[in-house]
């Protein structure tokens, strides 16, 4: 995208590629979340990536959607 020889061309190239990168990366941090909670609790990894409690909730919930995972023991899977 940075090869193309208009400036405007260019931006809206890397403008139309924007969403999939944030997501790409937001999928990734999710990931490192998850892996770093199969080993500490919750508050230590919140502790440890500088971010709330919350904030490594809301992770583990987009991860276990992205990937599949079912919410937990008793509850129905979301449709």
């Amino acid at each position: 995208a940075t090869r193309l020889p208009e400036p405007i061309q260019r931006y809206r190239a890397l403008r139309d590629l924007a969403p999939e990168i944030k997501a790409a990366i937001a999928a990734a941090q999710d990931a490192a979340i998850a892996d770093a909670r199969q080993s500490d609790p919750e508050e230590q990894v919140a502790e440890r990536a500088g971010v709330s409690v919350s904030e490594v909730r809301r992770r583990m919930t987009a991860h276990g959607k992205r990937a599949g995972v079912h919410r937990g023991p008793g509850r129905p899977p979301t449709t």
